[in-house]
């Protein structure tokens, strides 16, 4: 699915007993908009009904059979988190990821399901029945609709322990709020200041609950951003650098290169050729790079592994072909 079609409703009609199959990278949301079907997905059946909603996490794989009596349309839209940078927080952002991961909750791999009742398919289909779908306004309600659905499924945050802990508590209470574009530009001394504590004894604490340094932590997430921005045509490379914290193109240039086995230009040019900011900056684990390629893959396996680790402890038919037909 190409980022164009991010929160972009669209429509599909099912010819009877046909199917329809999706999977994406991204989150999809959809629909019943008029007929009847099945949902095939996670082994199991379950009829569907006009107004019935169904919402899936990424790699899942989506299957809606249409009834034998007739056509089945359907209106989706799909959410790409990656490409929301700076919505959540630190905790917020790994918890998400590791909902795409093999521990990801059953139900979510079957596809959440709402029925026509439930206040969230009614929502849906408030939004379905808009005029304009394609405004600024009508994508922030589908991101909205999705948002709700997530608080359902990101765990509340709550530190435990007490006396000594305290100023554990205080860190991971800090980094439930911080944002990855805040902590990609904090300085240590703004964050240790933040808890009182010395610039040592912060980095050590860094170093024990993420598995790796802070400034290689730092790093990794200024170019994974760096990246993405990078696909803005618009933007000027040395602007990207400046909004990444990079005071010079020359070093910016050098740690993109030793980092991604290309240059920002080159990677820009890989996106005119028609590859989408998903495809390109959408995990922690880009194309491997030269060099020191081992060291710098090992810091993103371990952001994308330990940020999520230390807080999670408190029938064959025919195929509909999934043209990109826009609504």
């Amino acid at each position: 699915m190409s980022a164009e079609c991010h929160l972009v409703l669209q429509e599909r009609l099912i010819p009877p007993s046909e199917e329809w199959r999706h999977c994406t990278h991204s989150w999809t949301a959809v629909r019943i908009a008029s007929g009847f079907g099945y949902s095939l997905g996670g082994g199991s059946a379950r009829e569907m009904k006009p107004g019935d909603t169904l919402i899936a996490g990424p790699e899942v794989k989506l299957i809606l059979r249409a009834s034998q009596l007739g056509e089945l349309k359907i209106e989706f839209f799909t959410i790409e988190p990656q490409l929301l940078n700076g919505l959540f927080t630190v905790i917020e952002w790994h918890q998400l990821e590791h909902m795409s991961g093999p521990e990801a909750p059953q139900r979510l791999m079957q596809g959440l399901f709402y029925s026509a009742s439930e206040p969230l398919a009614q929502k849906f289909a408030r939004l379905a029945a808009l005029s304009h779908r394609d405004t600024l306004p009508a994508r922030l309600a589908f991101l909205q609709l999705w948002a709700s659905c997530l608080t359902s499924l990101l765990p509340a945050y709550s530190p435990a322990g007490t006396g000594p802990r305290k100023l554990r508590q205080q860190f991971r209470e800090f980094f439930s709020r911080l944002s990855e574009k805040e902590l990609a530009t904090s300085s240590l001394t703004d964050m240790a200041l933040e808890l009182n504590c010395s610039e040592r004894h912060f980095s050590r604490m860094f170093r024990e609950e993420f598995g790796i340094p802070l400034r290689d932590c730092q790093n990794e997430l200024r170019l994974q951003r760096a990246a993405r921005l990078l696909s803005d045509f618009k933007v000027k490379i040395s602007s990207v650098a400046s909004e990444c914290g990079y005071r010079h193109l020359g070093l910016f240039n050098i740690m993109f290169k030793k980092r991604f086995a290309m240059t920002p230009s080159q990677w820009r040019r890989q996106r005119i050729q028609g590859q989408s900011p998903a495809e390109l900056a959408s995990s922690f684990l880009p194309p491997q790079p030269a060099g020191n390629g081992a060291a710098t893959t090992a810091v993103a396996e371990k952001i994308r592994a330990n940020l999520t680790t230390a807080f999670d402890k408190n029938k064959p038919a025919r195929p509909v072909r999934d043209r990109q037909k826009t609504a």
